[in-house]
């Protein structure tokens, strides 16, 4: 290492290293880890569940072609590999359905979407099987990374070109580094070199939408573990990347305070507002699929009588853009076709469920499905916002021949974290048990769910990356 290091001023990268490696108690709180145990199995069961789809399996397929040491898993396979492809194949399986969680916080005034933490799981998956850490270890690293995730966004102006994707690489160096005992130093170098590669453009999820939606974070996650495993080896990065500038200042603007970064957690920690997705599509409709399901038996056999359909959505600027993105009113991907507010009604109206059977078979081309979303009108409403803090409510009006309306509304999804309580353990079961049974027999989801909601107690992560090989789909 540079022998001049002790005599350097601190970088901002100096002090977040610092902070990402001290063992705060806010880290060890029994209900956060209660909390990050349900995350992780949440997560486990939405990559169970993309298998399904075949989706990511040109990616899975390239993660076991490529091999290496065989130190972790890759989730629904019964075969090893490394930690850098494991975090990639397994980032890719957790997200590519959009049924992993959900955050939404204040930013700039507003209510926003605030990421998918859980994204970043599959990094302390595979590093605490590859140093086989504590199962509180693991979940301390977690619950760092929802902290952590959150406070580089907040420094990403609004309108800023870059997808909220690009704090993983920090992020996931920060979680490598922890799992894997760096010291200060070691772990400033590591954040460092994630810098040279962390910058996701929004293109990743506009426009007609790609496999990159899916693939930008994984993508992230794997380089950010990758700078952490370099600069254990020694190598250096710029520590400065942070306060230089000819660092990252577009994308992390130092006026709205570089300190907040290693600022004590605060109370509730983030990771307790983690919400878990009832359907595959968009955090921002969660609510809208389950106001549709509600009155589908007022409507199942009038949807010729059907005139129009207006949505009507919370007045923050995230819902406005979106509902301005034409790409998405008009999808011709499955990935826009899960960001789509004039499709996901339709869809979830006609079918009565919102699953991964609903993007199958290009279902947006489906006549009775297509000639439903020409009927789709889009609005805000701002007293909706304010009746459900902290939350993306949806009111469905339907107007059918003869003048008649039937609206359903919905405040909170099912899957809603209120920060005080945390997760509904019975749901996250529930979710698990339904969205894996097509893959898994009930013993097996149950000898995960049992491995899982031990964590917090186990010496190591093992029994639950031996429960996910002895289960194997692949």
């Amino acid at each position: 290492m540079d022998s001049e290091q002790a005599d350097r001023p601190m970088t901002a990268l100096d002090q977040l290293a610092q902070w990402t490696l001290a063992d705060d108690p806010a880290f060890r709180d029994p209900a956060a880890q209660r909390q990050a145990m349900l995350l992780v199995l949440d997560s486990i069961g939405c990559a169970y569940a993309a298998h399904s789809s075949g989706a990511m399996d040109g990616v899975v397929e390239l993660a076991l072609e490529l091999g290496g040491a065989p130190d972790a898993t890759i989730i629904g396979s019964s075969q090893k590999t490394s930690v850098l492809n494991a975090v990639l194949a397994n980032g890719a399986l957790v997200r590519v359905l959009d049924l992993n969680d959900v955050m939404f916080a204040e930013k700039d005034g507003s209510l926003g979407v605030a990421g998918h933490r859980s994204d970043n799981i599959p990094v302390a998956l595979a590093m605490a099987e590859k140093v086989g850490c504590s199962g509180a270890d693991m979940l301390a690293s977690i619950i760092m990374n929802y902290e952590l995730y959150g406070r580089f966004r907040l420094l990403t102006p609004e309108d800023a070109p870059w997808d909220g994707s690009s704090v993983s690489g920090f992020v996931a160096a920060a979680m490598a580094g922890r799992l894997m005992g760096l010291d200060a130093t070691r772990q400033a170098h590591g954040l460092g070199l994630s810098a040279l590669r962390t910058a996701v453009p929004k293109i990743a999820r506009k426009g007609e939408m790609s496999a990159g939606k899916s693939l930008a974070n994984s993508l992230a996650a794997e380089c950010g573990v990758q700078s952490a495993l370099l600069a254990a080896k020694g190598l250096t990065g710029p520590r400065e990347a942070l306060d230089h500038e000819d660092g990252l200042h577009l994308l992390f603007d130092p006026a709205r305070g570089l300190e907040t970064l290693w600022a004590p957690p605060g109370q509730p920690l983030d990771i307790m507002s983690a919400h878990m997705k009832s359907y595959p599509s968009i955090g921002t409709s969660q609510t809208m699929a389950t106001a549709a399901l509600a009155f589908r038996p007022q409507l199942i056999d009038r949807l010729d009588d059907i005139e129009r359909i207006e949505v009507t959505m919370a007045d923050v600027p995230a819902v406005r853009h979106q509902q301005a993105d034409r790409m998405r009113s008009n999808p011709q991907t499955r990935e826009a076709a899960d960001h789509s507010f004039t499709f996901l009604p339709c869809v979830t109206l006609v079918d009565g469920e919102l699953t991964v059977r609903q993007f199958e078979n290009e279902r947006w081309r489906d006549p009775v499905i297509s000639q439903l979303m020409d009927r789709v009108v889009m609005t805000v409403d701002a007293d909706l916002r304010d009746r459900a803090p902290g939350s993306m409510p949806c009111r469905l009006s339907v107007t059918l021949k003869g003048g008649e309306e039937v609206v359903s509304e919905c405040l909170y999804p099912p899957g809603h974290s209120f920060a005080d309580k945390g997760l509904d353990p019975e749901a996250v079961k529930a979710k698990f048990h339904s969205v894996t049974a097509e893959v898994l027999p009930e013993a097996a989801r149950e000898r995960i769910i049992a491995a899982v909601l031990a964590l917090d107690g186990a010496a190591s992560f093992g029994a639950v990356a031996t429960a996910l090989v002895e289960d194997g789909v692949v």
